[in-house]
């Protein structure tokens, strides 16, 4: 290859590095949770007093990793000026795709280090500039380099030289690195858990020499023999490093040291189970006794030993309303709509229905008994502090208060859907998949530039087996072919938004996705995504909002709706559609997942029970199953144009929800596990 030369496997099986003991830091059990009984509505237990990672004491910083998640733990009582300097460029947000640049063996059989936190993740060569770094820091050599220890980096004869970089070590380095090689390298840190077997893969890579830079010892994979040049596809890279908590905080990334397993009760109905952050709810539904099961697990997939516990509703339980969801506060941009909700339970609601009423202040709302407050083109005069009591002939019950901020927000600030994803099945002919999006409202004027893609061979770069072969992407407006593509081929356009809307790498310009950057006016488009020959597979259809956020305005056209059909296959079968909220306020989106009321529309074997779960990451914000006729919902969903859902008796699943900017996951699955056609759709509500 013209400027890259690969130096060949690194063949060594790491038989001795793997054998060493592993990291501190997993997942332990510390104390059994105690039978429960709810005589008195919901309980809250702390997880922090019954979960841990021994020896954890100082900040843990998360490498996200191409190949996996790597926790380090900072030794500042050690390091202290080198923790620092390194914490400087995590909070900068300096080591967000970065090379992995370096696999050296020092001499030895098997690999023994690998460095990075010094280039951009660029296409080589030309040789990329360094990341901007800080002053140097000085040595505190204090700390022996044994594996699963990083230390900073600095050049030859400069040991109070160290800035950005920094290595793994892979295996004992305390010789071959010590004080007596360029006056040694300071630990800072060490990997937690399991966190190594990521390591020891990237160490396991081949490497590449390219011609015109530094790198000599370049990990990459992935490079086929016509490559001329290296890109981000081919790399191991750092995507995030950020600091992380040992526990889930309440509000927030839910992003942490450890997370919680909660296994749902085996019989149905008596109680629900829910982690927000490390407190688990117990909230009874049902009079009888369940048994709940909690584990405490990783980033690296380690469990500790569950502990397991009875749950008991007594008949005299059930009694006045209790809330099993609370309203959140939030600050949101004049003009646009917000959604408060809270859910209660309380007594067999044949026998005492429930009824709702928000306070505003502590005065009535004029709004409709409902675990909804949906309020529309809000104004300063909305602000306030908001509360729902709810009543059955047994009692009342009051939800805690949520505070509404109203603030003028320019045009980009404001929360909007930029970036529409259906990962499905998908094949040829009655396999096609559909997918639907429409561009603006009746606000809106001008055009909207787009880049849409069909992803089929580069999802097996992320791991995806049973990537359709080859897929073929039409755009229809109405019955006229806007655009069509095959094999993207390397377009400069579609490439360069790729890269303006942060869409990864296809996996070079040789692969057979499918891909095309558009203009379009306002209106509804028809994308459709199929096999070229007669191959089937998992196909990811992805829609961006290209508009620059310093071009947007307030009629500004908008990704307002994304709705997609597919067929599920029997047992666990999922639909999944991905959504981003941009801007810096919340966003109120309405999602439905229907199944049944599609037979009304001559579709034949619709999914007979859908339900519905909404995650934030891997954190499960909420799910819904049978949506029940919800008036607020229904009147929200035919002001948009949405067809309209049974009123009763529906099976069909729909959430209405306020969220803030980021990453959004709506997942539909069959209950009956019998499969059949879904509809999945997403609708911005202004």
């Amino acid at each position: 290859m013209n400027g890259v030369r690969l130096a060949g496997m690194l063949a060594a099986t790491f038989c001795l590095a793997q054998s060493l003991p592993a990291q501190t830091g997993l997942p332990t059990l510390s104390r059994q949770i105690p039978a429960q009984v709810l005589n008195r509505g919901p309980v809250q237990i702390d997880l922090t007093s019954h979960f841990g990672a021994p020896g954890v004491t100082g900040q843990i910083v998360q490498f996200n990793t191409t190949l996996g998640r790597v926790n380090i733990e900072m030794q500042a009582t050690e390091a202290p000026r080198n923790v620092a300097n390194f914490l400087s460029y995590v909070a900068k947000n300096a080591y967000d795709n970065t090379l992995l640049h370096r696999v050296d063996n020092l001499g030895a059989a098997v690999p023994s280090i690998v460095q990075g936190g010094g280039y951009p993740a660029v296409s080589l060569p030309p040789a990329p500039a360094p990341i901007e770094r800080s002053a140097p820091v000085p040595l505190e050599y204090r700390l022996p380099l044994t594996r699963g220890t990083l230390a900073a980096a600095h050049n030859p004869n400069e040991p109070n030289g160290a800035t950005s970089e920094w290595f793994f070590n892979t295996v004992d380095n305390s010789t071959a690195l010590g004080p007596n090689i360029d006056g040694g390298y300071t630990v800072f840190g060490r990997v937690l858990g399991t966190g190594m077997s990521v390591i020891d893969a990237i160490a396991q890579t081949p490497t590449a020499s390219v011609q015109g830079t530094v790198f000599s010892k370049l990990p990459v994979r992935n490079v086929t023999s016509t490559q001329t040049q290296l890109t981000p596809a081919n790399y191991l890279i750092v995507s995030t490093a950020r600091v992380i908590p040992v526990f889930p905080p309440s509000v927030g990334d839910p992003t942490a040291l450890l997370s919680f397993v909660v296994t749902p009760p085996a019989t149905s109905g008596i109680i629900t189970a829910t982690v927000t952050g490390s407190t688990l709810t117990l909230t009874p539904l049902a009079v009888g006794t369940v048994s709940v099961t909690v584990r405490a697990a990783d980033a690296n997939g380690n469990t500790s030993l569950p502990t397991t516990f009875t749950v008991t509703v007594p008949p005299e339980s059930l009694l006045a309303p209790v809330f099993t969801s609370h309203p959140s506060s939030q600050t949101v941009s004049q003009g646009s709509t917000v959604v408060l909700s809270a859910t209660a339970i309380g007594g067999a609601t044949d026998l005492f229905p429930l009824t709702y009423q928000w306070l505003r202040n502590g005065e009535p709302v004029a709004s409709p008994s409902s675990p909804y407050l949906v309020l529309r083109s809000v104004s300063a005069r909305d602000a306030g502090v908001y509360a729902c009591r709810a009543n059955n002939a047994l009692g009342g019950s009051l939800s805690t208060t949520a505070t509404l901020n109203v603030v003028a927000s320019a045009p980009y600030e404001v929360g909007r859907l930029v970036n529409l994803a259906i990962r499905t099945a998908a094949g040829s002919l009655d396999e096609t998949l559909i997918v639907g999006f429409a561009v603006g409202d009746n606000r809106s004027t001008g055009t909207k530039p787009l880049l849409i893609r069909g992803v089929g061979p580069s999802l097996a770069q992320f791991g995806v087996r049973d990537a359709l072969p080859d897929p073929v992407l039409q755009l229809y407006r109405g019955s006229g072919l806007v655009a069509e593509n095959d094999n993207w081929r390397g377009d400069a356009q579609v490439a360069a938004r790729s890269v303006q809307v942060g869409a990864f790498a296809f996996s070079g310009p040789a692969a057979l996705d499918a891909a095309v950057a558009v203009s379009s006016t306002v209106g509804s488009y028809t994308v459709q995504l199929k096999d070229r020959g007669e191959g089937s597979g998992t196909v990811l259809a992805e829609v961006y909002d290209a508009t620059p956020g310093i071009e947007i305005g307030e009629r500004t056209p908008r990704l307002v709706n994304l709705s997609a059909r597919a067929k599920l296959a029997a047992d666990d079968s999922l639909l999944v559609a991905g959504f981003v909220i941009g801007g810096t306020t919340p966003a109120t989106v309405l999602i439905r997942a229907v199944g049944p009321s599609l037979a009304a529309f001559g579709v034949a074997e619709p999914v007979a029970d859908p339900k519905l779960q909404l995650y934030r990451g891997t954190a499960q914000l909420t799910e819904v199953d049978n949506w029940e006729g919800e008036a607020q919902l229904a009147s929200l969903a035919g002001a948009i144009g949405a067809f309209a859902l049974p009123a009763t008796g529906s099976k069909d699943a729909a959430l209405l929800v306020t969220l803030p900017p980021g990453t959004y996951t709506a997942q539909v699955s069959d209950v009956t596990r019998a499969g059949g056609i879904a509809l999945i759709e997403v609708y911005e509500i202004r």
